[in-house]
This record gives structure tokens, sequence and C-alpha cells, in this order.
């Protein structure tokens, strides 16, 4: 039996073909779905209801990344051997999305866990595509492996690389979550889990034939937003060495001019929009220095956050504003 997790909060936008891709899904077995909505104001507790969803209703104040997961994996029937996390804005491409993100784990009893691979949605802006088709994970097309090497040096050097494992599309062995559940943490609860999966002799699977639809374009203040929790998250559970490079700020900044000439030449290369009207490739290439540059800045200040007072990172992190119901106008 597979339990399908879904954290709502006003998600009205997706949920009715959500939950109707979902069910068509080609899965030889039982599957469930489990809702745990954190305060939604709009339609989305009346579209849940309207389906055989189990739903769980919990403060907005309560929500945290690692624990309502936990949350919504004790809710799961005691019968479901894995536990798929997937979010309320993650489309599945197919109806063999769930059956080939599990199947790694039918095969291999060493595997923990898998995620899968992401097709931006149609719109979304050339820098962000790039990034997710040439530097990402989650946008690859190859499958990817991930276990402890031998030499933990080496593990020390590349744990970015092999902790990366992505909740937005996502499966756990339940007996795994059993042993290994989610700590509580704001941000980077699936790193941090596919750390300790990793130290403990389990295997990590990133399964390109699972596919969802799912890329977020943030506005240029939420992309430094994101950022900042992202990088703040990330020296707190690992110091990765390159946020120690000396003159860290000055190699992002030479960077930027590179990162903006390729988002230029994916704009006027890319079969998605090179078709484009010219003052809409205008647009982005506009957008493209701003993007980039809110990222650098996001990680660079996401790295000294945990110097700031507590006031200062709320302001300038995304998550805590979210769940304070802070937006950005």
């Amino acid at each position: 039996m597979v339990s399908v997790l879904i954290l709502t909060k006003n998600g009205e936008r997706y949920l009715p073909e959500l939950i109707s891709i979902i069910h068509a899904q080609r899965f030889d077995g039982p599957l469930e779905v489990v809702a745990v909505d954190s305060g939604s104001e709009d339609a989305t507790l009346a579209i849940l209801r309207a389906h055989p969803i189990r739903i769980l209703e919990i403060t907005p104040e309560s929500f945290n990344h690692g624990e309502t997961r936990n949350l919504a994996a004790r809710t799961a029937h005691p019968d479901s051997e894995y536990l798929v996390y997937l979010s309320q804005d993650a489309l599945p491409a197919d109806d063999h999305w769930l059956h080939n993100l599990i199947r790694p784990m039918e095969d291999d009893l060493q595997v923990a866990g898998t995620f899968s691979r992401h097709i931006a949605r149609p719109g979304a802006s050339p820098s962000l595509v790039r990034q997710l088709t040439t530097q990402w994970q989650t946008g690859g097309s190859q499958r990817i492996v991930k276990q402890m090497p031998d030499d933990h040096a080496e593990y020390e050097a590349n744990k970015g690389y092999l902790t990366y494992f992505s909740n937005t599309s996502s499966a756990i062995r339940r007996s795994v979550w059993d042993r290994i559940p989610f700590r509580e943490l704001d941000f980077a609860e699936d790193a941090d889990w596919a750390d300790r999966a990793l130290q403990v002799g389990h295997r990590i699977v990133f399964e390109p034939r699972s596919v969802v639809i799912h890329s977020h374009d943030y506005s240029i203040i939420e992309q430094f937003r994101q950022n900042v929790d992202h990088a703040y998250a990330m020296t707190r559970l690992f110091d990765p060495p390159a946020y120690r490079q000396r003159w860290l700020l000055l190699r992002q900044a030479l960077r930027l001019p590179r990162e903006v000439w390729r988002d230029w030449k994916f704009v006027r290369r890319s079969e998605d929009y090179a078709g484009a009207s010219p003052s809409q490739q205008l647009r982005w290439m506009v957008r493209s220095p701003l993007w980039h540059l809110a990222s650098f800045m996001g990680q660079w200040i996401g790295i000294r956050s945990g110097v700031l007072p507590e006031n200062w990172r709320v302001f300038f992190g995304r998550q805590e504003r979210l769940k304070r119901g802070i937006q950005d106008r």
C-alpha cells in the first residue's frame, strides 16, 4: 500500500487537477491520499472534502517543514509500505509517475528514498529553466544512485550533491521513516533526512522516469528571500566548503556576467523561447541580471544569517514570512 501525503495551504489553483491525476495513476496496489492543511482561506478544504481524502487541519503557526511531514506520515494507514510526498502545485506528468517513483525501492531493499524529475511549467522564465535543465539534479534525464562513499572525506567534500533530495515529489520507505523521521526544521528537511539515511548505509535514487511539472517563478524579492533561507539552512546543517571560500561575494559578482550571457544565448537559441516576440525576449533578458543578483546576494546573506538578530532573519527570509502571513507586494 502507498500513502500520498500532500501539505496544503491555499492550493485551489492546482488541487482539482492534482487529485484527478493521482487517482488516475496506473499503480498495482491500494492507494490512499492524506492532506494536512495549515489554514487555507480559499476553496482548498472544500476541494479536498469532495474526494476520498483523509484531512488533518493545523494552525499556520504550527506548520514546520519537517514535523508537519512527520504528522502526515503518522496519519498514514499502518499498512502503507511507502510514503509519497507531493507538493500541492507539483502535477504528475503522466499516469506512470507513481509506479516509476516506487519501483527503485521495490527493486533494491537498500534504497530508502527516491525523488522525481521536474519539468518547468510553460512560460517559466529562461533563467530558471536553464538552471533546472543544466545545473539542478531534478532537471536531469539520467538516473542517479547515491550512497556513502568508502572514503568519508569524499562524502564530506561532496555532501551538497549527495544529500540533495527533493520532497516536492519523493517517496520514502515507511520502515526507514520509522527509524529516521524528519527533524523539526524550517527548511532543507529533505537534505537533512537524506544525509542521515546515507550515513547508516541506505541508498537514495533520483528517478527521471517519474516526472512532475513544477517550477516557481518567484518575484525578484522572493528569489532573494528563498536563497537566504536555503543558504542559511545549508550552513547550519552542513557548513559547505564552497560557502567558506574567501571573497565569496566577489566571486559571485564575477560570475554574474557569464550567467547573464548564458541566459541571453538560451533565450535566443532555445526552441521554447526563440519564437517569442522581441519585446518578450527583451523583458526576459532585462530580468536575467536581476534574477541572478538576487540569487547571489540572497545566498551571501543567508550564509551570514546566523549572526543576525532574529527579526532580521524574519525580514530577509521567505519561510518565516509565509508562516506569519506576511506577503511581499
